[in-house]
């Protein structure tokens, strides 16, 4: 079992729905939160390894985040989501600090390679 924590942070409850339940089978402890601002609280309050970020949220953009939730909390490791599945978005994550990228829709084989696999640092 798994002692590791993911927070999912994401507007559309039926993807927040989704992978919490594909990621607690997979032994992680799991967080949800709708918008930027509770997944900011919940960061500060549950300190996961690990986030699934949607970069469009109706109280942010989640690449505009990654600063300031990475100064906060340096050792967490990020994954963007985004249905905008294109090389300028993934390369601004990850020049802004992401780990990781999901292209929306996804599939489970693709969660488990983009937690596994992160983007190599430049």
């Amino acid at each position: 079992m798994k002692n590791e924590t993911i927070l999912l942070i994401d507007d559309e409850v039926e993807i927040l729905n989704l992978l919490e339940r594909f990621l607690t089978r997979k032994g992680y402890r799991v967080y949800t939160a709708e918008n930027l601002a509770e997944g900011k609280r919940q960061i500060v309050e549950f300190e996961p390894d690990h986030l699934f970020l949607d970069i469009n949220l109706p109280d942010g953009n989640g690449i505009s985040a990654l600063p300031s939730i990475l100064l906060g909390c340096p050792m967490i490791h990020i994954i963007l989501m985004s249905a905008e599945d294109h090389d300028n978005i993934k390369e601004k994550a990850k020049q802004n600090g992401a780990h990781g990228f999901l292209s929306k829709p996804f599939n489970f084989e693709s969660i488990d390679i983009v937690l596994n696999n992160p983007f190599t640092k430049p």
